[in-house]
Order: C-alpha cells, then sequence, then structure tokens
C-alpha cells in the first residue's frame, strides 16, 4: 500500500533514525554516522542540538525534558567511542553518559529506548543480545532479557502491560507480558531449544515473522495498539496487528524509495502525522497516518 501525501521535511541528513516529535512541529532525530543530534524545523531548516560521538541511534524525551539516546558506539572506527546511555540538554546541548556498563560489563551498542509511566526507560542492545531496564538518574540498570538476536525497536502496548521488540536478523517483533514496571513474566524462549530441553515455550511471544528480504528496524505504536515497524531491503512501514499476526506493508512513492526505512513516530494535534526517517538517501518525510498513533509517556516538553 502506498503512502498519500509524502513531504519532504528535510534531505542531506547524515544517516537519520530516532525521530522524535515536538509539541511545536519540528523533529528531533539523531545523524549516526556525523554524531550528532539534530533538530528539524517546520520549515525544513536543520540545527544541531548537540554532538554526541559515537553512533547516536534511538532518542526519547524523558520525563525532565531532556532527551535520552542510545549511543551505539560509533560505526566506523574514526567515530568508535563507549556505547552507553546519554542525556542530552535540549536547551545547551549538554550531553551526559548515565550507563556505559550494566554489572561490571560493557554496554555493546545500545539502539532504541521507551519510557513507561513510572519515568524510567527500556532498551535494546543489538550487539549485547539484550532487553535492559534502568533509571534515567543513571543509579539503575538491569538486564531483564537475554539471548535475543540483535533487537531494535522496542515499545510499549497501550495499557502498558505489554513489552514489544523488534529483531532485525530474525525479520520478527516479540512481545512479554508485564506484571508490573519492569516486571516481565518469565516464560521459555519460543524456539526448538526450549523442545529440546523439555520445556513448553508459548506461541503469543512471537507477534509476526516476515518472509523474504526484509528486516525489522525500530518501531511505535498505534493508539489502537498495532505495531509499526521500519523495515528494510524491501522497505517500508510494515502495520502488525498484535491480535492475529496479520500485516500490511506501506511504502514510499516514486523517487522517494529508500532500502532503509529505519523508524516511524507520531506528532501533530491529533497524532496522525507520520515522521519516518529514510536513511540510506538522508531524509525526513512527513505524512498523514490513517490512524492516530500512540501519545508517549513524555510526549511533549514539561512547561517551565
Amino acid at each position: 500500500m502506498e503512502l498519500q501525501d509524502v513531504e519532504v521535511m528535510a534531505e542531506g541528513l547524515v544517516f537519520p533514525e530516532g525521530p522524535v516529535a515536538m509539541d511545536d512541529g519540528s523533529v528531533v532525530l539523531v545523524e549516526i554516522m556525523a554524531s550528532r543530534v539534530s533538530r528539524v524545523a517546520p520549515d525544513g531548516s536543520v540545527s544541531v542540538v548537540a554532538t554526541t560521538g559515537g553512533g547516536p541511534n534511538g532518542a526519547a524525551i524523558g520525563p525532565d525534558g531532556a532527551l535520552y539516546v542510545c549511543n551505539n558506539g560509533g560505526l566506523t572506527r574514526e567515530s568508535r567511542t563507549a556505547a552507553s546511555i546519554q542525556r542530552v540538554d535540549m536547551e545547551t546541548g549538554q550531553v551526559d553518559q548515565l550507563y556505559t556498563e550494566w554489572e561490571g560489563r560493557p554496554l555493546q551498542a545500545p539502539n532504541d529506548l521507551v519510557f513507561d509511566e513510572t519515568g524510567r526507560f527500556w532498551f535494546t542492545d543489538h550487539r549485547g543480545d539484550g532487553i535492559f531496564y534502568a533509571s534515567p538518574d543513571g543509579k539503575s540498570i538491569t538486564r531483564a532479557v537475554g539471548r535475543v538476536r540483535g533487537p531494535n525497536g522496542i515499545g510499549l502496548s497501550p495499557a502498558g502491560d505489554v513489552l514489544y521488540w523488534a529483531e532485525t536478523p530474525t525479520r520478527q517483533v516479540h512481545r512479554r507480558r508485564l506484571s508490573g514496571p519492569g516486571s516481565l513474566i518469565e516464560v521459555p524462549p519460543y524456539g526448538v531449544v526450549t523442545f529440546i530441553q523439555g520445556g513448553t515455550p508459548d506461541p503469543w511471544t512471537v507477534v509476526v515473522g516476515l518472509p523474504g528480504v526484509q528486516e525489522f528496524d525500530s518501531l511505535a505504536i498505534e493508539e489502537a495498539g498495532s505495531v509499526c515497524v521500519g523495515t528494510l531491503l524491501d522497505s517500508g512501514v510494515t502495520v502488525v496487528d498484535p491480535d492475529d499476526g496479520t500485516y500490511e506493508k506501506y511504502t514510499l512513492p516514486p523517487g522517494l524509495e529508500d532500502p532503509a526505512v529505519t523508524n516511524i513516530c507520531f506528532g501533530g494535534p491529533d497524532l496522525r502525522t507520520a515522521y519516518i526517517t529514510c536513511s540510506v538517501t538522508g531524509r525526513l518525510v512527513a505524512c498523514r497516518w490513517p490512524r492516530p498513533g500512540l501519545r508517549l509517556a513524555y510526549q511533549e516538553i514539561p512547561a517551565g
């Protein structure tokens, strides 16, 4: 299904990802290969918010109005630094390192994050194959799930009781039920090893798997609960119904194709403006989405 009325908000960006829709109509995003956080104004002008070093990836506004960034440590030898979770002051551009390790082990490549209503956040470590839960003060980090394969995008259901994540190499979206903030209900991993070991895995934990030359990147959730995942190679935005696992793909119109449609976020007064990063061609595009997106726990910058 082809997206309609797609507008190019900005181009010439250096591998953009992690868009965050702001309440003034601008979009804050990262430029991974330029090691910076930038802001795209409604008129398309681009300004630098902060220089982070490394490879800034997923981003989200926290309860204090700061921008929290997953830094994968850099994708080239020249940009390489310690992988980390960073806090960026949106007014001054100051960058603080919150986490570079957990239990004495270094983070490998933090990729994406989502805040819950308590003000803490979940994040994925793409090369570390883990899902983590942390506080924004830099004082508490735990690994909630291990042995996941290349976790990328992450999100919470509208009720906040289900955690979703996308895995790039498996082309799957997974989910786990939550018993409370930061607390996953334990189930055996869904895979043949669990069967071999005599366990009984829960097939509900796998939402969907894609065929062919498609890989999953980051994700966002619609107000009604569908999961919208940036899709690479045979690219677009794949929208998955978590109730039955059915899905459809929205593609960019001719002339705006990109093999790396990486991220989507929702903004505007009715949350029906979709902002999509096209990372290879360096574009941020916007379009009217057919349904409203889910309002995030911290969708807007607090006043004052």
